[in-house]
């Protein structure tokens, strides 16, 4: 039975993230010099050479791994070296019928991932690479219609992102949404749905949005989905201060979901990601989640000035209910968690990589789950699918999710509910730009605590160092070599949080990559 589910989990339309992405981002330039083509091609290549002690040791599990380092992804560290590559080509397509004047514009935004050798003349996600080639592994990422009745304000309608910020992510870049928000730690995907991004005023911006997560049986109420309110301000020309408000209504009980993973809080998927299975007792139920949150920086991107501040914070409240057989519900789970987020950036030189940072992450656990009926823990959207929650501002490559990977996507804490245990954490960087947007280094440290300890086990998950040296050969075109070392702490004692039976050596990664942004 497990060889079977694993067989089904590789197969499964999983969806690594990209280190960046083609964003559309004509309206950033100001009047162009000459019309733009009613039909636009933005690329981007990204290849991956990676020498590892993490592999899963379950041989089924050779192309495709997304979730928690050393969870049920079987991922773990052996008294071995993996060496593999790795390369993700991704198109985006841009149609402006000049007839329509800017008033409708369509994207289309596909995806090809491989492994080098992994396979050959098949249909599959996430698979490719193999001599003579011959697979068909391409996957759809968006496909929407943009309306835009004015210039102050628009609709998309159709398979887009879902982000957690309020910034079009149609035309700002990933950089953008690491850094402003909600960072990308609570909803970073794909989703069908609708949503309008607004310009209130000069200083003010808002997005509305409803999106669809999942549509079971289409005459019965069993769905999920999601509604999402945020809004932004400029207090003076280098504060700003937003909101977010957001609800899931989820209806599905763990219908629908990755593979037989399944999706919702009772869901394998959930645990997998990281993040707090809740065990129920009954597996009907129905959920309504709620988040309520603000966000702050002060100067960001060091608009005026060599300091760079940012903070937020996040309550997620709401409650489960289990469905008895003969339809009726009665309470079971009352939920209440919160996140704290801030970084601190001070600017040592004359570019935006001439930097120092630091970083901090505090979430609240919940040592129980929700045996007592109440779970005091973090949800995020890597409750109902994967991955969501993609937060990588911090820049570790171990330790916690790095958005620099093609097939291969886990880290020590994947979810930063962490399992449903809380954390805090703290990320140092060091940037600089060794010759001026040409040749540029990151020296970087991280080290996390678990707020509630596993069972049999500490609270410190350990701590990493990194390292990374990026040249701009061309506009856009980039090589890079990266490195990682981690050691776990204690909170591997606990054999409910780890895949082996002992604690699982350190981990260590070294990887060259070659990205190029192609207009």
């Amino acid at each position: 039975m497990l060889r079977v589910l694993l067989l089904l989990l590789l197969t499964a339309p999983l969806c690594a993230q990209m280190p960046d992405y083609p964003v559309d981002d004509d309206r950033s330039r100001g009047i162009p010099e000459k019309p733009a083509p009613e039909l636009q091609f933005i690329g981007y290549m990204f290849n991956r050479f990676s020498t590892t002690n993490i592999a899963p040791t379950n041989e089924l599990l050779r192309g495709q791994i997304i979730g928690r380092l050393f969870g049920a992804n079987t991922t773990t560290t052996l008294p071995r070296t993996a060496i593999y590559g790795e390369t993700r080509f991704v198109p985006l397509f841009v149609y402006r019928p000049a007839i329509l004047d800017g008033s409708a514009v369509f994207r289309g935004l596909f995806k090809v991932d491989m492994t080098w050798g992994d396979a050959n003349y098949g249909v599959g996600n996430n698979t490719g690479g193999a001599i003579s080639g011959g697979t068909v592994n391409i996957q759809t990422l968006m496909a929407n219609v943009e309306l835009r009745p004015s210039k102050d304000w628009n609709v998309i309608v159709g398979l887009q992102r879902i982000f957690d910020n309020v910034r079009d992510p149609n035309v700002n870049t990933l950089w953008t949404n690491q850094t402003s928000g909600n960072r990308l730690m609570y909803w970073g995907t794909q989703g069908v749905g609708v949503s309008s991004y607004m310009q209130l005023s000069a200083v003010t911006k808002a997005r509305l949005a409803y999106y669809q997560l999942y549509e079971n049986l289409i005459q019965v109420d069993d769905d999920v989905v999601l509604w999402m309110a945020d809004a932004e301000t400029q207090v003076n020309p280098l504060w700003e201060l937003g909101g977010s408000a957001w609800y899931v209504r989820d209806r599905g009980a763990g219908s629908g979901g990755v593979s037989v993973l399944g999706q919702g809080f009772n869901s394998s998927l959930v645990n997998y990601n990281g993040g707090a299975r809740l065990q129920l007792d009954n597996p009907k139920y129905t959920a309504d989640v709620f988040w309520f949150g603000a966000n702050t920086a002060w100067n960001r991107e060091f608009v005026n000035g060599r300091w760079w501040a940012s903070a937020l914070a996040m309550a997620n409240l709401g409650s489960i209910d289990t469905v008895g057989l003969d339809g009726t519900a009665s309470k079971r789970v009352d939920m209440f968690g919160v996140t704290g987020q801030a970084s601190l950036y001070y600017k040592t030189g004359q570019t935006l990589n001439d930097r120092i940072g630091v970083e901090a992450l505090y979430t609240t656990g919940d040592k129980d789950g929700a045996a007592d009926g109440k779970y005091s823990g973090v949800i995020t959207g890597n409750t109902w699918g994967s991955p969501v929650g993609i937060y990588s501002s911090h820049r570790a490559f171990l330790l916690f999710p790095d958005a620099q990977v093609i097939n291969r996507y886990y880290s020590a804490v994947h979810d930063i509910s962490n399992l449903g245990l809380g954390t805090r954490a703290l990320f140092v960087n060091y940037f600089n730009d060794l010759i001026p947007n040409k040749l540029g280094m990151k020296l970087g440290a991280a080290a996390a605590f678990s707020n509630e300890k596993p069972e049999l086990g500490g609270d410190f998950i350990g701590y990493e160092a990194n390292a990374e040296f990026k040249y701009s050969y061309g506009v856009f075109l980039q090589f890079g070599l990266h490195m990682a070392y981690m050691v776990p702490g204690d909170f591997y004692d606990s054999p409910f949080v780890r895949n082996t039976e002992h604690r699982p050596y350190d981990p260590w990664v070294v990887f060259a990559s070659i990205a190029w942004l192609m207009f």
